[in-house]
C-alpha cells in the first residue's frame, strides 16, 4: 500500500526530499563490522588485528585514493598475509547482512518526494549498490570515493543538497551514525538516527506521520 502527501495537517516539517546512508540502514550493522569479521577469518588473523589496519585505510579508501586491489595489496601487507585476489574480493564485497525491510521501505516511497542515497562508500561495492534494482526508487547516489569527501564533511552534505535539488530543510536524512545525524542537523537538515529498528520507527513516525504505515510490522518493532 503506497501512501502519499508530503505534508501532514498533524506533522511539524515540511519535507520535500528524503536520503539515505547504506551501511547500517540497508544493512543489519555496520558493513565495516562485518568485513572485519569476514577478512579475519579468510587471513586467519584476529578482529582485533584486522581492524587496526583496515580503518585507516578504508578513511583514504573511500574517498578513491585507491582500488580493490590497491585496497588488499595495502591491507594484507600490513598484516603480512596473503590471499587469492578473487577470495578478498568475494569475502570483502558479500560480507553485509541485508536489512530488507529498508528496502521494501524506500520501494513504497510515494514519487511526490525526491529520493536520494549519501555513503562513505568504495568503487566496486557502490557500482553494486547503484545498480541494485530494488533501489531505483532513489535517483541520486552521492558516494565518498566518487566526490573525494567523505561524511561529516559538510562538502559531503552540499554535494547531496545538490544532487536532490532540495534546500537542506525540506530534507530528511536517515543515518546509523549519531555523529553523521547531529552534523547534518547542525546544518539544517531533519536527521534521524537508525540505531534500532524500534527506535528508527518511533523517530520516522513522529516527524513523518503521513508515512507511518511504512514502518509497521514485526521488522520494525
Amino acid at each position: 500500500m503506497n501512501v502519499d502527501p508530503r505534508s501532514d495537517p498533524g506533522a511539524g516539517a515540511h519535507v520535500e526530499a528524503l536520503a539515505f546512508d547504506w551501511g547500517g540502514v540497508f544493512t543489519v550493522g555496520t558493513f565495516d563490522g562485518r568485513a572485519v569479521e569476514a577478512l579475519a577469518n579468510l587471513l586467519a588473523r584476529t578482529q582485533d588485528e584486522v581492524a587496526q589496519v583496515y580503518y585507516p585505510l578504508m578513511e583514504r579508501f573511500e574517498v578513491g585514493e585507491f582500488d580493490l586491489s590497491g585496497f588488499q595489496q595495502r591491507l594484507t601487507a600490513g598484516l603480512r598475509a596473503s590471499v587469492d585476489a578473487d577470495a578478498f574480493r568475494e569475502a570483502f564485497l558479500g560480507a553485509h547482512l541485508e536489512r530488507r525491510a529498508m528496502y521494501e521501505l524506500v520501494a513504497r516511497l510515494p514519487e511526490t518526494y525526491a529520493v536520494a542515497m549519501l555513503s562513505n562508500n568504495v568503487p566496486e561495492l557502490c557500482d553494486r549498490v547503484r545498480s541494485d534494482p530494488r533501489l531505483t526508487r532513489i535517483e541520486a547516489f552521492v558516494f565518498s570515493n566518487e566526490i573525494g569527501v567523505r561524511k561529516p564533511d559538510v562538502h559531503a552534505f552540499a554535494a547531496l543538497s545538490e544532487a536532490l535539488g532540495s534546500p537542506p530543510e525540506t530534507t530528511v536524512f536517515i543515518d546509523d551514525n549519531a555523529r553523521n545525524v547531529e552534523a547534518c542537523q547542525d546544518l539544517g537538515f531533519q536527521g534521524v538516527l537508525l540505531d534500532t529498528p524500534a527506535g528508527f520507527a518511533e523517530r520516522w513516525r513522529t516527524l513523518l506521520p503521513n508515512l507511518a504505515a511504512l514502518v509497521s510490522g514485526p521488522a520494525w518493532d
